[in-house]
């Protein structure tokens, strides 16, 4: 009703929703492929094999659907900009095995998984660009399909900073020199791909140099899986103390909108625009 009229679907349910909720439109099926060099992994809860988007394209053109193309994801933060090649070309055997049923595609979306800069170097833009563009023309030749790509951390993520205190620095036992700093953020107040320790943000101790020592950096809610850093040992310096600010940066991407409601009755994240 809203015009609407492009839909993604990687199952038969799904499908068979969209036939009767946007009946005549185009879609496009998602597959499964490798997330090799990506810190933030984002193909297994969604995609389906090659052979079995093959089935359902076809079967969304008997549900009187319109099969438009295939999409993929090579997960975020993606530091190798060799992945695309591996999906692209499962891409282009698709719409080879389907124009011999009869279906013509039109379109490839790629996906996101261009990265932002935090504590690792990393390709540029244009590097993930030529890389993509070799391998469109690798899989599908001068014939190329219509392209959409969703390159949004890389916009968005070196833009933000969130400025924390330091509201607890403290040690475990006499025996372990390691020291844990407590932020006034955590992972329910905005860090949330800090879970497993994928996204290592680059941390600034505001005001603070000399010699430094690892730590391990935890947010401030009573639940204990709210621990930021433990395996990756930041380096911070010693003489960092409670009231310190510390900055953590590239944080334009996925934390104020990760920010819960008031857990712990905490106010959710604050965002200020700085044009």
């Amino acid at each position: 009703k809203k015009g609407i009229r492009l839909f993604a679907f990687d199952s038969e349910s799904e499908l068979l929703k969209l036939s009767r909720s946007a009946p005549g439109s185009q879609v496009f099926c998602r597959i499964l492929t490798t997330c090799d060099g990506a810190e933030w992994p984002l193909s297994r809860k969604f995609g389906c094999e090659p052979t079995m988007a093959h089935d359902l394209l076809l079967k969304a053109s008997a549900l009187g659907l319109t099969p438009y193309g295939i999409s993929f994801h090579v997960g975020s933060q993606q530091t190798r900009t060799d992945q695309w090649s591996i999906a692209l070309s499962q891409a282009a055997e698709l719409f080879t095995s389907l124009k011999r049923d009869g279906i013509s595609l039109s379109m490839v979306n790629v996906g996101g998984g261009l990265p932002a800069n935090y504590s690792d170097d990393v390709p540029s833009v244009d590097a993930y660009a030529t890389a993509i563009t070799q391998a469109l023309k690798n899989s599908f030749g001068s014939s190329l399909p219509r392209i959409i790509i969703e390159p949004g951390r890389s916009l968005v993520g070196n833009s933000g900073v969130i400025e924390s205190e330091v509201v607890l620095v403290s040690k475990k036992s006499y025996s372990d020199d390691t020291r844990w700093i407590y932020l006034d953020i955590g992972k329910f107040s905005g860090l949330a791909e800090t879970h497993d320790e994928a996204i290592k943000y680059r941390i600034e101790a505001r005001g603070r140099k000399g010699t430094t020592g690892p730590v391990i950096l935890a947010g401030p809610s009573c639940d204990s899986v709210d621990i930021l850093y433990e395996t990756f040992k930041y380096q911070l310096p010693l003489t960092l103390a409670e009231g310190d600010r510390v900055r953590i940066h590239s944080t334009g991407a996925y934390t104020s909108t990760y920010s819960s409601v008031g857990f712990n009755g905490f106010a959710p994240l604050p965002t200020y625009c700085i044009e």
